[in-house]
């Protein structure tokens, strides 16, 4: 007598059969992975997120006013935004250049920080590292710190720099600063200069407001400020009256800047 199973019957030992894995690993769902989130202020997120970013980054120090000139220890605070998972041994990679933007960077030091949740004690921390002498001897350069974390979730706010000069208006409220601009890429390239914020604008001349560079090249342009005689001093204290950012762009993309800063005390 033949026997013919019922589809409900066949289900039932389809379902009972052993499963062959493929693979030795489990998929975890992605509503219980947690991942770190290290963080610096990055002025390509700022740019790409259609703000105006600044040189003179809130999360880094790399000099002292007035009159302005190299720190003795450079320092970096870094923040880890995930609520819900620590940054344990986020590597935390300085390296400088000298003065100008798309300059060739040299490695100054590499370090780990154990970052806690964020809203915990520990979740945001400042590392320092000496002045090395060359930095000290350049007196203006940038400084540029990468965070490193292997599951980071957003690589995209791990990487800030502090490029800045300034001057004093009791030396003159005009002042003249020569920036060299370099393109750090292997084609010729148009790099256009742009003057951040918005009300400091009337006071910059940018000559020439762009340059077309070889691969490699590099050109100084000249940043000129006046401070207007209508604006008054600054009260006795303040640390600087007003920010100038020179941005620099090729094709449309962030390549880099500089931050020019000011202190109004005549």
């Amino acid at each position: 007598m033949q026997f013919t199973a019922s589809s409900e019957q066949r289900s039932l030992c389809t379902s009972l059969r052993p499963h062959v894995r493929r693979s030795c690993c489990i998929r975890v769902p992605s509503d219980i992975i947690h991942d770190p989130d290290p963080s610096i202020y990055d002025q390509l997120l700022v740019f790409n997120s259609g703000g105006a970013p600044t040189f003179n980054s809130p999360d880094i120090n790399t000099v002292d006013v007035w009159p302005l000139r190299p720190i003795d220890n450079l320092t970096a605070t870094v923040r880890n935004l995930s609520p819900d998972c620590s940054a344990n041994q986020t590597r935390v990679d300085l390296t400088w250049s000298a003065w100008g933007i798309g300059m060739p960077r040299s490695p100054i030091a590499s370090s780990y920080v154990d970052l806690a949740r964020a809203g915990f004690a520990g979740s945001e921390q400042t590392l320092s590292w000496p002045l090395p002498p060359a930095l000290k001897a350049a007196g203006r350069y940038g400084i540029f710190v990468n965070l490193i974390h292997p599951y980071d979730r957003n690589p995209n706010n791990n990487s800030g720099e502090q490029t800045i000069d300034g001057y004093q208006t009791s030396t003159g409220r005009s002042h003249t600063f020569i920036v060299p601009v370099r393109n750090p890429t292997s084609t010729v390239q148009t790099i256009a200069l742009s003057v951040l914020p918005a009300p400091i604008v009337p006071w910059v001349t940018v000559v020439p407001a762009s340059v077309t560079l070889g691969a490699g090249a590099q050109q100084n342009v000249m940043v000129s400020i006046t401070v207007p005689a209508a604006v008054p001093p600054s009260p006795p204290g303040t640390l600087i009256s007003a920010s100038v950012d020179v941005l620099a762009t090729m094709g449309g993309n962030y390549l880099g800047g500089v931050d020019l800063a000011i202190l109004i005390d005549a």
